[in-house]
């Protein structure tokens, strides 16, 4: 017999909730729409693969792969999500088609650019990679003061733990699998997601249903290859056994009547606390959101035999930590961070663009991210108000706690961001319990699902599939990667490798044999000289500096000046002027770069 879905949307709604399915009136042809919920999921899947082979990505502009993607792709996602629509009408949908389907979106979502790229795109994944490289082969993160690495040594988990990976696998470099980290990071995820929404509420549909909001809400693109996107997976896990754990309150699922609440067994606590390690030893911000998320869920008396334990384990380790390996980065940031304490407003503002003076591409990407940001928290914030039982279930605290980050610091204009990235596993839940409606009496409640998602898929895609700062900058193409193979190939020991921006592929390869110089990290006086006088301002530069000076030009670098206005001129009028410097002379091209072997007249009459 197959199983019937928990007829409880919210514990205080009983007998309310889905006592009939969702936006289901018992007049459909419950047969027919199980059938197409069963059938839409496969047939979408293949849709999607064959809507994948033949997409132009030269063609892209600056809203990158939404102007290129066919119209298949688009048909695929919309069979996907009314498939999963019609899955949520049906009582009797197994949790295994429903996790079909959410996980069938992490693929579109997540997916697409490395099926349609065929390597590697993001250049900080690209850097990431070559620091796994370095650590395998001379054993540690060397430390580079010149190169903001130093932040690497000091939170080493991520790269040591896929240094292990390569050398239990045997394969070459992490580069055969980095591409696919957000898709598999996500797919990860979605086990403790399910967790912890099944103990805000007993029904299935409306757990798989938030599932899918939160993923297509996760605009933040911050799950590359990455140290925060394997914390932050930690950080979600850590979440789940500790709520799992918690006692219920009253009236919430799980709850029963005179149990008293009790500590955590030693074997949770231990499991628990190897977590926290891996999390402390990985990332800087991350370690600070589970100890406020932790210290929140203290708050409630019922809670604190649980939590306490965890959260005063997660504070020994940290402390541990900060004060030893990671000593040297607060040491030298301390002020910074004391100051950050005074501007809460600032933290909060730091990474918003100014759109009045953005182009049209930057304005709808950002409309569109604030959108999807104060929609998800409106209609949580709104969940609390008319869904009491919420209130009585650790979601507030989840879904607030975040919020604390704001206060401590700008974390480089990207606090606001992650404060929404750790909020958003409470805050989807929450807004989806307010659309989810208990007894829909009217077609336009019966409709908000197959409005809402559809919506929401393609304001992810605009997030996240555009990049207004040079759609040349969203990927490599296999010459720009040919070209800087061949850089880090022939370039000697001590040899410096120079760029105007870092978008070059593997541009940290070797990053503890070769110094580097990225014009675009200069001050602007710097960038100015440059853009006036290319050759005069990088031999100043690189004055003092031992071993051959190389320059690469790239496409992916002429898109981000180009959409960015980085300097006050073009990468081919730079190109022009060094091809007819004494100085400069080519050692390496192809059809999207171009690598300059820069040898000062003073070094050549010596």
């Amino acid at each position: 017999m197959e199983p019937q879905d928990d007829q409880r949307l919210l514990p205080s709604d009983r007998g309310k909730a889905f006592s009939s399915p969702t936006v289901l009136d018992v007049s459909h042809p419950i047969r027919l729409v199980r059938l197409f919920a069963r059938a839409a999921l496969p047939v979408a899947l293949i849709v999607w693969l064959l809507s994948l082979r033949d997409v132009n990505v030269l063609g892209m502009g600056v809203f990158g792969l939404v102007e290129v993607l066919p119209v298949a792709f688009w048909a695929a996602a919309a069979l996907l999500t009314f498939g999963f629509c019609a899955a949520l009408l049906d009582r009797r949908t197994r949790d295994r088609l429903y996790m079909g389907y959410v996980l069938a979106l992490i693929a579109m979502l997540h997916a697409t650019a490395p099926i349609v790229y065929g390597h590697l795109s993001d250049n900080w994944a690209w850097k990431h990679v070559s620091m796994i490289d370095v650590l395998l082969r001379v054993g540690e993160l060397p430390i580079v003061h010149d190169r903001g690495l130093d932040l690497y040594n000091q939170w080493p988990g991520f790269f040591t733990l896929n240094a292990a990976v390569i050398e239990a696998t045997g394969i070459d470099s992490a580069l055969s699998y980095a591409a696919w980290g957000p898709a598999v990071a996500d797919a990860l995820l979605l086990g403790p997601l399910i967790i912890i929404y099944r103990s805000f509420s007993r029904s299935r549909r409306l757990s798989w249903a938030a599932a899918w909001v939160f993923y297509t809400c996760l605009w933040v693109t911050q799950d590359y290859f990455a140290p925060q996107t394997l914390t932050f997976l930690l950080y979600v896990t850590v979440l789940a056994v500790v709520v799992r754990l918690l006692p219920r309150a009253r009236g919430t699922p799980g709850a029963a009547r005179g149990k008293a609440a009790r500590y955590p067994p030693i074997g949770w606590t231990l499991l628990v606390l190897s977590v926290v390690a891996a999390i402390t030893c990985s990332h800087p911000l991350t370690p600070v959101m589970l100890i406020i998320t932790l210290a929140a869920l203290v708050v409630p008396r019922r809670n604190r035999r649980t939590v306490l334990p965890i959260l005063l384990g997660t504070v020994v380790l940290n402390l541990a930590w900060d004060l030893t390996v990671a000593r040297p980065f607060f040491s030298a940031n301390a002020r910074e961070m004391v100051q950050g304490l005074t501007q809460p407003e600032s933290n909060a503002s730091a990474g918003l663009l100014d759109l009045a003076s953005a182009t049209d591409a930057h304005v709808l990407v950002a409309w569109t991210d604030r959108a999807l940001s104060a929609g998800v928290w409106l209609l949580a914030a709104l969940a609390l108000l008319f869904r009491p039982s919420l209130r009585r279930t650790p979601l507030p605290l989840l879904a607030g706690a975040p919020l604390v980050l704001l206060a401590l610091n700008s974390y480089d204009g990207e606090m606001l961001f992650r404060a929404y990235m750790f909020s958003l596993p409470a805050m989807a839940f929450g807004a989806t319990a307010l659309l989810v409606a208990p007894r829909p009496r009217n077609w336009a409640r019966k409709l908000v699902l197959p409005l809402v998602l559809p919506a929401l898929f393609a304001g992810f895609t605009i997030c996240y599939f555009c990049n207004p700062d040079g759609a040349t900058a969203l990927y490599f193409t296999r010459s720009e990667v040919a070209a800087s193979r061949w850089l880090f190939d022939h370039a000697p020991r001590g040899a410096v490798v120079t760029a105007v921006t870092e978008d070059v592929p593997a541009g940290y390869t070797d990053y503890d044999r070769h110094p580097s110089v990225w014009i675009e990290l200069q001050e602007e006086p710097v960038k100015k000289r440059f853009a006036a006088d290319p050759a005069g301002t990088l031999g100043s530069l690189v004055a003092g500096r031992k071993g051959p000076v190389y320059l690469m030009l790239n496409r992916a670098q002429e898109g981000r000046i180009r959409a960015t206005g980085l300097i006050s001129t073009s990468l081919k009028k730079i190109d022009n002027v060094l091809a007819g410097h004494p100085d400069f002379r080519v050692v390496f091209q192809n059809k999207d770069a171009k690598v300059y072997l820069f040898t000062p007249m003073k070094s050549r009459a010596d």
